[in-house]
């Protein structure tokens, strides 16, 4: 990892701070890219990458064990969902009707 940080490479992912802390590295925050943070309302919870991968890529994940190939592509795809959608004018949209539901269904998403 020390090598990818000192090459300047950019790291997309869910709650990566975490993850680094484990990792007991520090990475410049230019090269983070965050999907908690990106579709995080101040004053709000965060929201877990599972539920985000269900409502806004339509497809469930993580049901029976945690997969961090499957963390890592569902975070890149959000990433890139969020760009997309920035650039249309239509992620503060996007993230109202994910609180909004996330709220109404006490944030439980998924296959039973």
């Amino acid at each position: 990892l020390r090598c990818l940080v000192e090459r300047g490479c950019i790291f997309v992912g869910h709650g990566l701070s975490r993850d680094f802390w484990t990792a007991n590295i520090s990475v410049p925050s230019n090269q983070i890219i965050d999907t908690v943070e990106i579709y995080h309302k101040p004053a709000q919870r965060y929201i877990s990458l599972r539920f985000l991968a269900n409502f806004v890529l339509k497809r469930d994940m993580q049901q029976d064990v945690h997969d961090s190939l499957e963390d890592a592509m569902a975070a890149f795809e959000l990433y890139q969902k969020a760009a997309e959608l920035k650039q249309e004018g239509e992620f503060a949209k996007l993230l109202d009707d994910i609180y909004d539901y996330g709220q109404k269904v006490d944030w439980k998403l998924g296959i039973e």
